[in-house]
């Protein structure tokens, strides 16, 4: 029902530290990234079907989080007033990951958060409801298609044989780091839109990994079950923006000058196509 670990273990491990001067090796795993993926929002109802058509083979027909529906797609009404990023793989002209972000606009919107962890709260001074509510967000329904995944089993947490990034054996390694382009993508879209404080229910081993690379994610609640054990996340943006490892903080430029571009107004010709 909730956010999945699809950003496993081997997704956040030690990036290759082979960038200098904010430039990109040749054949560094960013240059191998950007050529295969490109981050977009789902602006157009084609591309919000795509989206949830995704989710709902992950969610429904992979990880039965959800239940299967008829029409294929797993949507709820958090999807009305959300901002969809998702990676496109540039040769095949499909949705390989996506991650929402749930906005605010009033005092009687709350967060998934607030419903699902309403009593387990350990840090009111960073409840959602500490903040002005036009700044608070929650990061919510990761999903990465099945072929950029690869099925791996895994003795500590089973459920991860479904979801675990692919090995560095793989011609395709890089493809490990497209949770975190995702994550990534929601960090310049927050900076564009001057969102400051970041939520998320995700697992306490995943937020540790998203902390080795510079996330900054604070345990705000006790866990609960909620698809797998869950607590409830901060993340402070701007400080995040300034902590991201050497190789995360050059493919958040990259990543942000694709969003940026695709925010640009299109001549129509390019509208057209």
């Amino acid at each position: 029902m909730y956010q999945n670990q699809q950003a496993a273990s081997a997704l956040f491990s030690a990036p290759e530290h082979v960038v200098y001067n904010n430039t990109i090796a040749s054949n560094h795993w960013i240059e191998r990234f950007t050529a295969d993926f490109q981050v977009k929002k789902a602006i157009n109802a084609t591309e919000r079907t795509k989206v949830y058509r995704l989710r709902h083979r992950v969610y429904c027909e992979e990880l039965g989080y959800e239940p299967v529906r008829p029409e294929g797609i797993e949507y709820d009404s958090f999807d009305q007033h959300s901002i969809h990023c998702f990676l496109e793989h540039r040769n095949s002209n499909t949705i390989a990951g996506t991650l929402r972000m749930i906005e605010c606009f009033n005092d009687s919107q709350k967060l998934p958060i607030e419903h699902y962890f309403q009593g387990q709260f350990i840090r009111s001074d960073l409840h959602p409801s500490a903040f002005a509510r036009e700044q608070i967000f929650e990061l919510s329904r990761l999903a990465v298609a099945a072929p950029f995944r690869k099925n791996m089993q895994s003795q500590q947490n089973p459920q991860l044989s479904h979801i675990a990034a692919v090995s560095d054996l793989d011609q395709q390694a890089h493809f490990r780091y497209i949770s975190a382009g995702l994550y990534l993508a929601a960090l310049e879209e927050a900076r564009a839109m001057q969102l400051k404080h970041a939520y998320a229910a995700i697992a306490p081993a995943l937020a540790r990994m998203l902390n080795r690379v510079g996330f900054q994610f604070e345990q705000i609640s006790q866990p609960i079950e909620l698809n797998g054990k869950r607590a409830a996340y901060y993340l402070d943006i701007d400080r995040s923006l300034q902590t991201l490892c050497n190789d995360y903080q050059l493919l958040f430029k990259v990543l942000a000058a694709q969003l940026q571009q695709s925010d640009a107004p299109q001549t129509d010709t390019l509208s057209s196509i």
